[in-house]
C-alpha cells in the first residue's frame, strides 16, 4: 500500500512511500521518518492505494486500513500454501466473510469452513462431477447417456448457496466459523506500527510530597517562636527623685501598651 503523511496530504505537500506486507517494525519506522510522521508536528497517516497480486482483495481495503492488520494478514498468507491461496481468493469472491478487513484476517484462518472443486466451472460440470466422481447419485452407465448433468448440477448449486469463480467451484460447507481476530487486539507479534513517544508520568507520591510542602512549611513557620526584641534601657532625662520615679512609672505603662 502507498502509505501517505495525512498532515502534510492536506496541506498540499504529498509525501508518501510504498509498503509491502509483511514487513518488519524497524522498516515501517523508517518509512515514517521518512515521510515525515515524527508524532509532533505530523502523527496521522493514510493509504492512497493499494496493490494486490490476490484479484478483489484491495477492493476490501480502505484508507484507513491499519499497518498492524494489513501486516497481520500479510503473515497469514505468507504461510498459505498453492491449494490454500487458490480456496482463499475464490472464498473473497465467493464474499460471506469479506466485508472489511477484519473479515478477511478471520477468513484466512477459517478455510476448512469451504469446498472446493477447482476443475469445475459451470453447472454441467459441477452436475458430472457429482455424478461421476462422487457417484451422487449412482447411476448405471447406459442411464448416464440420458442424464441431465446441466440441469442436476444447477439445482446441486442452488441447493449449496455455491459460487462458480475462475479458481473453481466453492461453497460453505457450514463447519463452525471461528472468529480468532476481534477487530481491536492484533497479536503482538504482528505488530510494526511505530508506537508515539509517552509523556513522562510523575511519581504520585513525589507529587503528593510537593504539594504537601508549602502547607508544612506554613505549619512550621507558625510554630517557630518569634525572636524576642532587643532590651532598650530607660534613658531618664529628670533630675529630681519624684520627677524620675514618675518618667520611669510612664515608661513602664507605655512598654505594657506596646506588648
Amino acid at each position: 500500500g502507498y502509505l501517505s503523511n495525512l498532515g502534510k496530504y492536506t496541506e498540499g505537500r504529498p509525501a508518501g512511500e510504498w509498503v509491502t506486507f509483511p514487513t518488519t517494525a524497524e522498516h515501517l519506522k523508517e518509512v515514517f521518518d521518512r515521510i515525515g510522521i515524527d508524532f509532533k508536528h505530523y502523527e496521522e497517516w493514510h493509504f492512497t492505494e493499494f496493490q494486490s497480486t490476490i484479484p478483489g482483495l484491495t477492493e476490501h481495503l480502505s484508507e484507513y486500513s491499519h499497518p498492524d492488520e494489513l501486516n497481520y494478514l500479510g503473515k497469514l498468507l505468507e504461510m498459505q500454501f498453492d491449494d490454500d491461496r487458490e480456496k482463499f481468493i475464490a472464498a473473497i469472491e465467493y464474499g460471506d466473510h469479506a466485508d472489511s478487513l477484519q473479515d478477511i484476517i478471520n477468513l484466512a484462518q477459517n478455510l476448512d469452513c469451504y469446498w472446493i472443486y477447482p476443475s469445475v466451472h459451470n453447472e454441467e460440470e459441477y452436475g458430472r462431477y457429482l455424478v461421476d466422481e462422487l457417484e451422487e447419485p449412482e447411476l448405471p452407465e447406459e442411464a448416464k447417456k440420458y442424464f441431465m448433468y446441466e440441469e442436476y448440477g444447477r439445482d446441486a448449486s442452488i441447493n449449496d448457496d455455491g459460487m462458480f469463480t475462475e479458481k473453481g467451484y466453492i461453497y460453505n460447507n457450514r463447519n463452525t466459523f471461528t472468529e480468532w481476530y476481534d477487530g481491536r487486539d492484533v497479536p503482538e507479534e504482528y505488530r510494526v506500527t511505530p508506537q508515539p513517544p509517552q509523556r513522562s508520568i510523575p511519581d504520585p507520591e513525589k507529587v503528593e510530597m510537593d504539594a504537601a510542602a508549602p502547607g508544612q512549611r506554613t505549619a512550621q513557620t507558625a510554630e517557630q517562636p518569634q525572636e524576642p526584641r532587643p532590651v532598650i534601657p530607660i534613658v531618664l532625662t529628670s533630675e529630681k527623685p519624684a520627677e524620675k520615679l514618675k518618667e520611669i512609672t510612664d515608661r513602664l505603662e507605655q512598654g505594657i501598651a506596646e506588648l
